[in-house]
């Protein structure tokens, strides 16, 4: 017989930090788990911000909504079109969080 996380619900979220929010957390990566099959990013961000509460500020803006200088890529690619707080992230997942760099134009 061998261990499963089939049937139990179980996933795992693995989450790169940049900037204000890698600094005040001390953490580059983070591995998070949730008892659902499938999550928001609002979901992943209420946990992330209640495991460290100083990167808040550094993620979203005073009415809950995502900084508008932070872009979010889902297993190395940015979601056409750009994630929202309702993007549906799924088990093994690889999230970025990006702080935009300033200059150029936007594509």
């Amino acid at each position: 017989m061998f261990a499963s996380n089939m049937g139990c619900n179980r996933m795992q979220l693995h989450v790169a930090l940049y900037g204000g929010a890698r600094v005040v957390s001390g953490k580059s990566i983070v591995e998070l788990s949730f008892a659902a099959p499938a999550v928001t990013l609002a979901e992943l961000l209420e946990k992330l911000i209640a495991t460290y509460p100083r990167v808040r500020p550094y993620l979203l803006d005073t009415s809950g909504t995502l900084q508008s200088s932070i872009r979010v890529l889902i297993n190395n690619e940015r979601p056409e079109p750009d994630a929202t707080l309702a993007t549906l992230l799924r088990d093994e997942d690889r999230v970025a969080l990006l702080v935009a760099v300033a200059g150029g134009a936007p594509c």
